[in-house]
């Protein structure tokens, strides 16, 4: 009984010297800062129907319709651009919904306004 209660007993203080020896927190990430020239803003894409979306940003990484609806996703510099377009009044489809998401999975969303500014994911010279 003595070697189960001094087995339980080192047990516990080898867990409690675990738990106080991670990693110091990292300090968070200085704010990124927009380009001086931003190479969209939100006013380029709202409202925007489809052919006006592909001439402007080229084709989407993913396109998917939902309901009445279209989602598109295009891949960002800093972020995957989502953009949900829906009919408007007179039924042609535009964009209603630009959002910003993170490119991986779990990370923090982005900033919209700095997801634009960066722009599209520069294509490597042929």
């Amino acid at each position: 009984m003595r070697m189960r209660a001094a087995f339980i007993a080192l047990s516990v203080l080898a867990a409690a010297g675990c738990a106080t020896s991670g990693t110091k927190e990292q300090p968070p990430p200085a704010a990124e800062k927009a380009p001086d020239k931003p190479a969209f803003r939100l006013a380029d894409i709202a409202g925007r129907d489809a052919k006006a979306l592909d001439k402007l940003l080229g084709a989407p990484a993913l396109t998917r319709k939902e309901g009445v609806g279209e989602f598109r996703r295009y891949a960002f510099e800093s972020c995957a651009l989502i953009v949900i377009l829906y009919p408007d009044e007179k039924g042609a489809l535009t964009a209603k919904t630009v959002e910003a998401a993170a490119k991986i999975s779990g990370e923090p969303k982005p900033d919209l306004g700095l997801c634009l500014a960066k722009g599209l994911v520069k294509q490597p010279a042929s």
